[in-house]
């Protein structure tokens, strides 16, 4: 299992289910009681204040805490709670007249979904009334409190007060009175619809516990024969009526709850038609981009990426929106489930024909029709024990159409090399199909219609959930090829570094979620899902102690996968955002990696807080070990907080990029990464050497490339005494313009250092670019040599004049005299 798919199924578990509570409010609140033993907290009012007190209440009491829309909306609540009232108990009446253990699987689970879309319609407008409650509770508290301050200051002020004033403080009174008792009104009503609304919840909740306990006590008699064999059944007076009045009864009870359902979902429609926008944009971009770079057909998938992105746009569209309804309105009626899985399944047959083997497209086909058969015994159930001759004829059409390709002797003639994985996968779907059709027909005649029925539906669903995966994973392959190639318009480094890796990566995690669609579908249909969720909850949610420390196996879970998908996030930015992205656009030297590092510090900090939320770590102990953190960096991780506030410095200060080449102390080499810790310089005898930021902050450093990439070479040459020296500067010169690595400007320049010992002294200067520059020093001495040969100038070597003196003692006397 993918480890998103697990943080799927965690998150989901995280949910409590279990039964709610409908918390009542009281007949008739007592905010009067909570004012009244607040009052010995009301500060009376003083003469010098009274006029301004009496200004405050006039304007509290014309502009009313409520307005005329809050009454409004008041009134439309009720009446909404009023108008589904109504609505649930007569859907309520009409699914009790039914006797549930006539009821088909598919007439249970369609009101399964729709009672529970019910219940969560009536939580919501519980909510509602609650908090408007509240809100009327507190404004009515205002006036509780300011009408007692008025009671209780008009006592010790009557003597100080003009007659017209206490009139007026008088006439206050009575107005807050009234509406006052206009809040209890409102409140009144709205505790009476409260009380409404929670009876329907209480009856909706009775109707779902029905609803699961048949369904649990029809699983457990899956291997229980339940009716006679279909010869010995009776058939005369099941039917009930006419013909007309049960396809009407069958009409009306699968589309009963299309209108409700539709007016429930508007806000959650918004963010589907915003999702299959943006997915359509992407679409139609990648084939503007990809019909304009022309690829040939040896390009691998072009072929289905032709078909599918270029030719077939709009139906690939469609069949993505049809098959992400249900999947993103979980609570979607059955009918309307049934209806867009089949119109998603005939889009995709339609778009992938000719790109399938025959064998597939027939089996493709097959699905497509036993879909449509299993679709129409919604209806047939409502024709009592006929219903049973419609099974015959379902397990019969399967068995028909599947045993064919489940022969030993039949052969599949034309397949490819890369489909026979995908051939494999769909001779399995055949097998299973042909064997469960195979049990349908015969439980069917012998009386055991719920594992006849039961064995239907995981055939069919099955194939179809199958079918359904495996051309969504093609369609997906084809349109991340294509986009894959679009991006070498844009980003061509970036796709010839990581092209390969994000196709991959982009793949398998599309092939997961579709495992996982696949996985749970499959168990929903078998009625398993639940009991596999509650097993993987029990043992995800059951507290683990170790020592003082309690902790559950989700928590773990979510907290190691929060970190990883945090590291990754950060390498991402790193690798790609800064390297790739950002590094190729026009922006200020230092602009992406201070960028990258900002990020990269808040996705850090942020994926840490969320992992210790979701581990369950109490947070006042985390604080504690802060404490203490903060003391050890006072005394033995000063380094650490140094090298990581150096860290920053390089960043935002940029006095070192990474690509710079520098010299600190002994140490010549090219920067290669800038940690948040620790640099990285690659020297250039292939060492790589970690300097801790704040040596390269604090200490003396040399940075050949800060603002330019240039280098001035120097190169020393001697010529023997006689040379002209004009000569030797003209030659000089040549050579260095002769080499096309050495720059023009600045110019080089070739000077005259003076006499030595045994030669005439020369220095040649030249610009080159750093990376080339020793490169360049050896072929322009090269290019000295051969023209300092040419012109028959000497290199001479050093020459050293040697006298030597002997004392007088040794010299003969004849040659003392003759001197």
């Amino acid at each position: 299992m993918p480890k998103f798919v697990l943080i799927i199924l965690i998150l989901q578990l995280g949910v409590k289910t279990g039964s709610a509570q409908f918390p009542l409010l009281d007949n008739l609140v007592n905010i009067r009681e909570a004012a009244i033993d607040s009052s010995a907290n009301i500060e009376l009012i003083k003469i010098d204040n009274v006029n301004k007190e009496i200004e405050i209440t006039d304007n509290l009491i014309l502009k009313r805490s409520y307005t005329e829309t809050e009454l409004i909306e008041q009134k439309k609540l009720i009446e909404d709670v009023d108008s589904f009232n109504v609505y649930i108990t007569r859907h309520g009446e009409e699914f009790r007249d039914f006797d549930i253990s006539t009821l088909s699987y598919f007439f249970l689970n369609n009101a399964r979904i729709s009672f529970y879309e019910y219940y969560k319609s009536l939580r919501v407008h519980q909510e509602k009334i609650q908090k408007t409650v509240r809100n009327i509770q507190e404004q009515q508290n205002f006036y509780i409190r300011n009408k007692q301050k008025w009671e209780e200051s008009i006592q010790s002020l009557e003597k100080s007060l003009s007659e017209p004033i206490k009139q007026h403080i008088r006439s206050n009174i009575l107005k807050m009175n009234k509406i006052i008792d206009s809040y209890d009104l409102q409140i009144k009503d709205l505790v009476s619809a409260e009380n409404k609304v929670v009876h329907d919840i209480f009856y909706v909740d009775a109707i779902l516990n029905d609803i699961t306990h048949f369904s649990q006590k029809r699983k457990t008699e899956l291997f229980r024969k339940n009716e006679k064999n279909i010869f010995q059944t009776t058939y005369r007076n099941s039917l009930g009526g006419s013909v007309g009045e049960k396809l009407k009864l069958a009409y009306h009870e699968n589309t009963k709850s299309l209108k409700y359902f539709f007016n429930t979902i508007r806000i959650n429609i918004i963010g589907y038609v915003l999702l299959i926008t943006i997915l359509v944009l992407i679409l139609f971009f990648i084939r503007k981009n990809y019909m304009y770079i022309k690829p040939g057909e040896e390009n691998i998938g072009y072929r289905e990426i032709k078909r599918i992105v270029i030719d077939e746009p709009v139906l690939t569209s469609i069949s993505i929106a049809l098959f992400l309804w249900p999947v993103i309105m979980p609570y979607t009626p059955l009918f309307l489930s049934l209806t867009l899985f089949l119109a998603t399944l005939i889009l995709l047959w339609l778009i992938l024909m000719p790109l399938m083997s025959s064998y597939v497209k027939r089996i493709t086909l097959i699905v497509i029709i036993l879909l449509i058969i299993s679709n129409f015994e919604n209806v047939a159930w409502y024709f009592g024990n006929y219903s049973r001759f419609y099974i015959l004829f379902e397990a019969f059409a399967g068995m028909f159409l599947t045993y064919e390709y489940v022969l030993p002797g039949y052969r599949i003639k034309g397949i490819e090399v890369h489909n026979k994985t995908r051939i494999f996968y769909t001779r399995m779907i055949t097998f299973l199909l042909f064997v469960l059709y195979s049990i349908a027909l015969v439980s069917n005649i012998t009386g055991y219609v719920n594992l006849s029925v039961y064995s239907l539906k995981i055939g069919v669903y099955t194939a179809v959930y199958s079918l359904l995966a495996i051309n969504l994973v093609r369609i997906n392959d084809s349109v991340v090829e294509a986009g894959v190639d679009v991006m070498k318009i844009y980003y061509p480094d970036l796709v010839k570094k990581y092209g390969l890796l994000i196709v991959k990566k982009s793949k398998n995690a599309v092939r997961f979620l579709f495992v996982y669609f696949l996985i749970t579908g499959i168990l929903r249909v078998a009625e398993f899902y639940m009991v596999v969720m509650n097993k993987i909850g029990s043992v995800l949610t059951d507290k683990i102690k170790v020592g003082s420390i309690s902790f559950t196996l989700a928590n773990l879970i979510l907290f190691i996968l929060i970190l990883y998908l945090t590291y990754n996030i950060a390498k991402f930015i790193k690798l790609i955002l800064e390297r790739e992205i950002l590094a190729k656009q026009s922006r200020k030297r230092g602009f992406a990696a201070s960028i990258s590092l900002t990020l990269r510090i808040i996705v850090v900090f942020l994926g840490t807080l969320i992992a210790l939320s979701f581990s369950g770590m109490d947070l006042g102990k985390v604080s504690i070990i802060a404490g203490a953190l903060s003391v050890g960096i006072g005394f033995g991780l000063q380094n650490v907080v140094s090298n990581f506030i150096s860290g920053l410095i390089l960043i935002y200060e940029k006095p070192v990029q990474e690509g710079d080449v520098v010299e600190v102390g002994t140490l010549l080499g090219k920067v290669s990464n800038i940690g948040i810790r620790s640099s990285t310089v690659s020297t250039y005898e292939g060492a790589e050497v970690v300097v801790p930021n704040s040596n390269l902050i604090s200490n003396e450093l040399i940075n050949w490339t800060l603002s330019n990439s240039q280098k001035r070479v120097e190169i020393k040459v001697a010529t023997a005494y006689g040379t002209d020296p004009r000569k030797v500067l003209n030659l000089l010169m040549e050579a260095a313009l002769s080499h096309e690595n050495v720059l023009r400007f600045p110019e080089p320049r070739p000077l005259f250092l003076g006499f030595g010992d045994s030669s005439l002294d020369f220095r040649l200067l030249f610009w080159v670019s750093f990376e080339l520059g020793l490169q360049t020093q050896s072929d322009v001495a090269v290019k000295i040599y051969e023209i300092f040969r040419e012109n028959n100038i000497e290199i001479p070597f050093p020459q050293l004049d040697l006298h030597i003196k002997k004392p007088k003692s040794e010299i003969p006397e004849d040659d003392i005299q003759s001197e």
